[in-house]
């Protein structure tokens, strides 16, 4: 019983540490932890709401993580410092995905298509 215990936090704590690998910037406000990550997007719904992002984020050991967040009407979307609506995002694009935590799910903040 113990060793298992031991092999499953190790994995726990790797699982974290990839994890921890493809963010790019992490910082703390008042609202929690938000996270910037570099990726590609695979797909967006802009008729429901609240409107998603889904990006694929390839992290230094190759491995794939995908992110999907919330688009609330708030969130800051950009293309060359131009302000830009979700719907102009296509699958493909790279972007910069700024992103919170809340009781919902994660929500983001920014995209920045670059």
């Amino acid at each position: 019983m113990l060793k298992r215990w031991k092999v499953c936090s190790g994995l726990l704590i790797l699982a974290l540490g990839m994890v921890g690998l493809c963010e790019r910037v992490v910082t703390a406000t008042s609202e929690g932890l938000v996270r910037t990550v570099r990726g590609v997007v695979i797909a967006t719904n802009v008729k429901d709401t609240p409107q998603i992002v889904v990006v694929r984020v390839l992290m230094p050991n190759k491995e794939e993580l995908t992110v999907g967040a919330s688009v609330p009407m708030d969130t800051r979307i950009t293309r060359a410092k131009r302000p830009i609506p979700l719907a102009d995002i296509k699958v493909g694009d790279s972007v910069d995905l700024t992103y919170g935590k809340n009781p919902s799910g994660l929500v983001a903040q920014m995209i920045q298509v670059r």
